[in-house]
């Protein structure tokens, strides 16, 4: 995966939505760059509902104050 975040370019469905609610990461497939910021392809968020690059988008998330954010 390249370091650069594709971003969604619809929205997620109603039943998307509910099923990000429970979902789960596949820590397997998450791209660590440094200890604090990793990158989370689509293919790694687990749900009862399918998603695409074009739902979800790629993202690169850092360690910031205690908590994971999404950044650019």
């Amino acid at each position: 995966m390249s370091p650069r975040t594709e971003k969604p370019s619809a929205a997620p469905s109603p039943a998307q939505k509910k099923a990000l609610q429970t979902a789960t990461v596949d820590p397997k497939r998450l791209v660590v760059r440094t200890p604090d910021k990793i990158e989370m392809p689509v293919q790694a968020v687990r749900s009862s509902a399918a998603f695409s690059e074009s739902d979800l988008g790629n993202y690169t998330l850092e360690y910031l104050k205690n908590d994971w954010y999404i950044t650019d």
